[in-house]
């Protein structure tokens, strides 16, 4: 690497975007999608974003989730804002069918960034070299390519946590890193508005501008200063949202209501005993029990339904109380495709991902899990910031102990496995290079060993 000038080494790098956009736009237009479950909600959202600027304002029965009065606060705003500034760029007005192939497409560009971010955050983790095999890498991914094909929140939510680590590891050598720590903390923010599971990153962008204080005290005079800096900035990004919810729901709801309904889909009777993916989410009215809160749902607001279905996921754990163990444990085996077939089927059913497509990712991310296994052991891996780790440790943890559907849920994760293995194929490929440099070369009479003056034949003959 150090051999190419900057020139070819931006043309690398710009091929490789290329070939990443060119693989997610062949992706889109080679498979047939239907948007389901969520990805309907969105577009609905999106529409209604369209329209009038925000969610719908109606208080009218079944208008918020699980069939409550609205106004909704269920679904966190960042994904279906950018899919209404798709439809508003694209012209659609009509709330699905005819926004799905622009959402679509602007999925695939959306992959391209990410895959963007995972080169430059491997280039300023680990150099040049890596830098450039993660983005090979990342571009290929068919776990990455496929889920550019389908509309998930986590498209999104994996772009803004690459560019909030990739920001705060430029603080790290920013002649004023306070700039970078705010961005990071700015990045937090939208990453936490479009999936609320994502504020777990102030913890390590926090501890990496606490420990950045003993390079750079002119700029941050005090230990907690960048600290501080990163967790305002993050809550003055979502505060604009949280003042809505105020106004809206009449209560204090930070991002989204859905803690009630996503608890108690997992601990409950009924999911603990599933005897093919034992605690597998389910929504709240496919419980058995539920009919009567089913009946009084019209009635609610989703705060209310929301306070209700914790404090019965709460007393199920109170009564069992190792169930939360459990759950990070068949949770924990999803994400690494180990609770067999069934379970990756259906969570590839639930975004409507073909099953040969999800097949096909299944093996590749075993792939990449025994790549990134090898990158572990690697000298760039243990000299990288040991923070950087922390973010998919941390990410991992907020999907394990409530539901793991793959690849979806575990999207953000799967580019620090891309790093891992970057790390691995960078060290084979420095061991091959290295032992061919110095192992002995077998030549023809005459012949000159390459890399090397040459010699005359007789010495040579001496030497052979």
């Amino acid at each position: 690497m150090g051999r190419w000038s900057p020139n070819r080494k931006a043309l690398t790098a710009v091929a490789l975007l290329a070939v990443a956009l060119a693989l997610r736009v062949a992706e889109v237009q080679r498979t047939a999608y239907r948007p389901i479950n969520d990805a309907g909600s969105y577009l609905l959202l999106a529409s209604q974003i369209a329209h009038t600027g925000n969610y719908s304002t109606s208080r009218a029965s079944g208008a918020g989730a699980g069939g409550t009065r609205g106004p909704s606060a269920y679904f966190a705003p960042g994904y279906p804002y950018l899919l209404a500034a798709v439809e508003l760029l694209d012209g659609h007005h009509t709330p699905r069918d005819g926004a799905v192939h622009p959402a679509r497409l602007a999925q695939a560009v959306l992959g391209t960034v990410t895959v963007g971010f995972v080169g430059l955050v491997a280039w300023e983790a680990f150099g040049e070299l890596i830098g450039l095999i993660a983005l090979a890498l990342a571009a290929v991914y068919p776990v990455l390519i496929e889920l550019s094909g389908v509309l998930v929140a986590e498209n999104l939510l994996t772009a803004l946590v690459l560019a909030a680590v990739w920001a705060m590891l430029r603080a790290s050598r920013a002649a004023h890193p306070y700039r970078w720590m705010t961005a990071a903390g700015v990045l937090t923010g939208l990453a936490t508005l479009t999936h609320v599971n994502a504020f777990v990153l102030v913890l390590p962008l926090g501890l990496a501008a606490w420990r950045l204080r003993r390079t750079v005290s002119a700029e941050l005079p005090h230990a907690f200063v960048g600290p501080t800096l990163i967790v305002v900035a993050a809550l003055v990004t979502i505060g604009p949202w949280t003042i809505r919810n105020a106004i809206e729901l009449h209560r204090f709801v930070p991002v989204t209501d859905e803690t009630g309904i996503t608890l108690v889909g997992t601990y409950n009777r009924a999911s603990a005993s599933n005897s093919r993916v034992p605690y597998k989410w389910r929504i709240y009215y496919g419980i058995p029990g539920e009919r009567r809160l089913i009946q009084q749902a019209g009635q609610l607001s989703e705060p209310v339904l929301s306070s209700k279905l914790e404090s019965q996921a709460f007393h199920y754990i109170g009564q069992h109380p190792l169930a939360p163990l459990s759950v990070i444990y068949h949770n924990t085996l999803r994400l690494l495709e180990l609770e067999g077939s069934f379970a990756w089927r259906a969570s590839a059913g639930a975004i409507d991902l073909p099953e040969q497509t999800a097949k096909l990712g299944v093996l590749s991310f075993w792939l990449l899990c025994l790549l990134a296994l090898a990158g572990v052991f690697t000298r760039a891996a243990r000299a990288a910031p040991r923070w950087i780790w922390l973010v998919p440790v941390l990410l991992w943890l907020s999907v394990a102990v409530i539901n793991a559907e793959t690849p979806r849920f575990r999207e953000p994760i799967d580019p620090f496995l891309v790093l891992l293995a970057a790390c691995a194929v960078a060290a084979a490929a420095r061991t091959v290079t290295e032992r061919l440099a110095g192992a002995p070369v077998r030549r023809e009479r005459g012949t000159p060993v390459a890399g090397r003056p040459r010699q005359p034949v007789e010495m040579v003959e001496g030497l052979t």
